[in-house]
């Protein structure tokens, strides 16, 4: 029985990187290619369910194929190119460090050098997957080809929960608190809409800060200067917590600027959660035609964009109804034989 292991930069728990890593692994496993999950660095809290690339975990990769799942400059790229006989990348996007510098600098050195490496990849990985086509560009520029897009796999409800929200509005972002998601513009937009259309809403910010508590206190401060009342930060919480507020919400509000795919925006329909996004990177495509895509300086627009969304119930209906035409492309069902059929050279052995 031939091994497939995944190797990812870091292992934590939440990180989106790390679950798509989880999620290959059980989807090969149910094929026939049992694996790992190898990490350059595991959470203590995820201990004996990856292994770290020590002598143990490289010992791991020398008996097997590997997928690179590539979201950073990271020595497990390396770890991996010098281990494994055959080794397919699927590319998550690297955020560009000017993206990060004022608020985590090491960080966003980091973001650049696996930006600057994907170069040292071309004809040493194959076959190559992006995310999106939008990641699919990233490559192309760096001199490996095309690559095939497959998008992330990912656990959705079977069925859409029925649109019967009768609270407050509630707005809701989900990602980590980091200064690409541009939060500073989901508090301005929704502090007008707050303003000017419902007092009573509520905003949510679901997320992380780990590394940006600079940019966190800076929202803070945000929040302050503007008078905005009803904006509340949960910091990480679980997967059920998570969806549950994606079913309480009326709304899932985008305003990012770099994104390879991003997974909340598909969580939110899957939720019953329309989407008002701002029209950067791969969100447009990711979304379809499934959600309110604007241009996101123009701050009016999204918080009345916001009113629509709450207030009217031909646009919700109609949303919906686009919504699950989408997730019918991106369900489990759907996305699991196009990794398989992509990583078809390394399964069958060609």
């Amino acid at each position: 029985m031939r091994t497939i292991n995944q190797v990812v930069a870091a292992v934590t728990p939440g990180d989106a990187v790390s679950e798509q890593a989880f999620a290959w692994q059980r989807l090969l496993f149910e094929s026939g290619y049992p694996g790992q999950v190898l990490a350059e660095y595991v959470d203590s809290r995820m201990v004996g369910q990856a292994q770290a690339l020590d002598a143990a975990g490289k010992e791991l990769l020398l008996q097997g194929d590997a997928v690179l799942h590539y979201s950073v400059g990271t020595a497990a790229t390396d770890v991996a190119l010098q281990s494994c006989r055959r080794i397919a990348l699927y590319y998550h996007n690297v955020t560009p460090g000017e993206l990060l510098r004022d608020f985590n600098p090491a960080l966003a050195e980091e973001c650049d050098r696996g930006r600057r490496q994907l170069k040292d990849l071309r004809d040493r990985v194959a076959p190559v997957l992006a995310v999106s086509a939008f990641n699919a560009a990233d490559l192309r520029n760096a001199g490996l080809g095309e690559a095939t897009v497959v998008p992330l796999l990912l656990d959705l409800p079977l069925e859409v929960p029925r649109d019967a929200r009768a609270s407050d509005p509630i707005v809701l972002t989900v990602g980590r608190v980091v200064p690409n998601k541009r939060l500073e513009d989901v508090i301005k937009a929704f502090a007008l809409f707050q303003r000017h259309r419902a007092p009573e809403a509520s905003l949510v910010l679901i997320g992380s800060h780990s590394g940006f508590e600079n940019y966190r206190l800076a929202l803070d401060r945000l929040i302050d200067t503007i008078g905005v009342d009803r904006v509340f930060f949960t910091g990480p919480i679980s997967r059920e917590a998570r969806d549950a507020w994606y079913r309480r919400a009326h709304v899932y509000l985008s305003m990012s600027v770099h994104e390879g795919f991003c997974a909340p925006v598909v969580e939110a329909l899957a939720h019953g959660a329309p989407v008002v996004a701002r029209r950067a990177a791969a969100v447009p495509e990711t979304l379809g035609d499934a959600g309110l895509i604007l241009d996101g300086d123009d701050l009016p627009l999204v918080a009345e964009a916001l009113h629509e969304v709450v207030s009217s119930a031909e646009t919700r209906k109609a949303l919906a109804e686009a919504a699950t035409m989408r997730l019918e492309d991106l369900r489990p069902e759907a996305v699991a034989p196009r990794i398989r059929a992509a990583l078809g050279p390394i399964l069958d052995g060609t």
